[in-house]
């Protein structure tokens, strides 16, 4: 640990005196040959956690450079072909985004301990995710970048992720669902803001990556936060035709995880059937919601 620790060190004080693409090439080689542990390999993303962490550690007192050096490895790290362990040995397009992923990560991860300091700075950090790879890159740099700033001036900030949901650019409308779930899952005092949030997001059901963050919000709210603001929710809901949101919700309500008491059951099949006496000619979406219906009545017992 210590010797990862002091490699890295020396790699941000690279970075502070401008050589960036030599500790990038370190990085790279660490990410290539993963330092052992009491007799075990570390896993890539002990790894990739370790090195951001100690080079984070050695930007203390924020050097320009450091933050700079983070973006232009988030903006640089598709030019680079990292061979990690086992991660090309699952294709080849597969294998490379491995390897860029794991790169962002250690920049989002850095970004991250500077927007938390200086706070100005969060402006730079959200114009990254605009060349996001894919849904997991977008969402390296929300979790490791982006969130704990979000999240600690929620309130403050939210005129600003109300900005980001209404974006052009769609990665951009992934931020406050990311910050949403947060909340929702963690401040039930704030989650009808975060709730509202999550409404703006509505119109854009059938954007797949849209769709995947709703969920992922609509989960954290149902396993992890307060039930009452989840339910008043789903009941601004009732007057939803978009087939996607529809689909979205039945998919979310199938989850075989969720526990649903006697009075939650009640107001979501009274949604449920609402749409189902205003469907249109969509088959599929119908389908979607009897079979949802068909499960839920099986929880309420017979009169």
């Amino acid at each position: 640990m210590h010797r990862i620790f002091d490699r890295n060190i020396r790699n941000s004080m690279r970075v502070t005196g401008g050589e960036f693409e030599p500790a990038l090439a370190d990085v790279i080689d660490q990410l290539e040959h993963p330092p052992s542990l009491e007799e075990r390999k570390l896993s890539v993303w002990e790894t990739t956690r370790l090195i951001a962490e100690a080079m984070r550690e050695g930007f203390a007192g924020l050097p320009p450079n450091g933050f700079d050096f983070s973006c232009w490895l988030w903006e640089t790290a598709p030019l680079y072909i990292v061979r990690m362990p086992y991660a090309n040995n699952i294709g080849t397009s597969r294998g490379y985004h491995y390897g860029v992923q794991h790169l962002r990560k250690i920049a989002a991860i850095i970004v991250g301990g500077y927007v938390l300091q200086q706070p100005q700075k969060i402006s730079t950090a959200i114009e990254l995710i605009d060349v996001s790879t894919d849904w997991v890159d977008a969402r390296n740099l929300i979790s490791h970048a982006l969130l704990d700033h979000f999240d600690q001036n929620f309130l403050p900030e939210w005129t600003e992720l109300e900005l980001l949901a209404r974006s052009e650019q769609s990665w951009r409308r992934l931020i406050p669902l990311g910050v949403s779930a947060r909340i929702i899952g963690t401040r039930p005092v704030d989650s009808a803001a975060a709730y509202t949030l999550v409404r703006l997001a509505c119109a854009d059901a059938g954007d797949p990556h849209i769709r995947q963050a709703m969920l992922y919000v609509l989960r954290i709210a149902a396993l992890y936060g307060d039930r009452p603001s989840l339910l008043d929710y789903l009941s601004t809901l009732v007057d939803v035709t978009d087939p996607a949101m529809q689909e979205l919700i039945c998919d979310f309500l199938r989850n075989p995880r969720l526990d649903w008491d006697l009075e939650a059951v009640e107001m979501i099949l009274s949604l449920l059937r609402n749409w189902r006496m205003h469907r249109g000619s969509t088959g599929d979406i119908s389908s979607s919601i009897d079979r949802v219906l068909e499960h839920l009545e099986a929880l309420v017992p017979s009169s």
